[in-house]
């Protein structure tokens, strides 16, 4: 199904700090991909640079093959690990933004999903609970038609309930040829819905291999083995 996301010699400095050094990566389309690492070890850099909203200090990055862009935006939807919802804005209006920003955006999709949480379309997004808030950020970013969905902690900070519905979103909302690219360091909370593990350590990739061929050479989950990784 061809490459979704490539990494060339990927350098990203921050002054004199190294956050990313010389990264050689090939996502293949389709999959859900972890991009799993500590917290400084490069991930939302990696991201960020994804999604242009920095740029490489040497090397490069593509998304579907392109320099990202206004046409690499157009076939990626990206969560941020923030709240991106304006609060002023009611439920129906958050749609209308999309929709009118995206045109793979699906409406019925996102109400069908709303329905289910109890949200209304009128409800304010300030009025909503922390957790709401995260859960509708999904929903909108679900809700396109994308080729690769970028995630940034999606389950970070929410309790265990919400993270089931996030994870069963991720898993019923996905089309088949698209792919998602799901940034964490909650290992053991998303290892049931990986096909493909990538294992970010001091802006270096440590592991970059298929699920299920590396718990069966190692004999461990995915969970186990970042442990023994990332021990200090």
């Amino acid at each position: 199904m061809g490459v979704i996301l490539e990494c060339e010699n990927l350098v990203k400095n921050y002054g004199t700090n190294p956050a990313l050094g010389g990264v050689n990566l090939k996502v293949q389309s389709g999959g859900i991909v972890g991009l799993l690492g500590p917290n400084g070890s490069g991930k939302s850099t990696l991201i960020k640079l994804a999604m242009g909203m920095l740029q490489p200090t040497s090397g490069r990055i593509l998304i579907d093959g392109r320099s990202p862009g206004p046409a690499t935006k157009a076939v990626t939807a990206y969560l941020p690990d923030a709240n991106f919802l304006a609060e002023w804005m009611r439920v129906e209006q958050a749609l209308g933004y999309c929709a009118d920003f995206f045109t793979d955006f699906r409406r019925d999709k996102a109400e069908a999903m709303l329905s289910r949480l109890g949200i209304g379309l009128k409800q304010k997004i300030k009025s909503l609970s922390k957790g709401t808030k995260e859960k509708l950020g999904l929903i909108l970013t679900m809700a396109r038609d994308a080729k690769l969905y970028i995630l940034d902690e999606p389950i970070a900070g929410v309790d265990p309930a919400a993270r089931d519905f996030i994870l069963d979103t991720i898993m019923s909302n996905k089309p088949n040829d698209s792919t998602i690219f799901l940034c964490t360091h909650l290992i053991s909370d998303i290892e049931p819905i990986l096909t493909h593990a990538i294992f970010l350590n001091r802006g270096q990739i440590a592991l970059d291999a298929p699920k299920a061929e590396v718990c069966e050479k190692e004999g461990k989950t995915l969970d186990g083995i970042f442990r023994e990784v990332f021990k200090w």
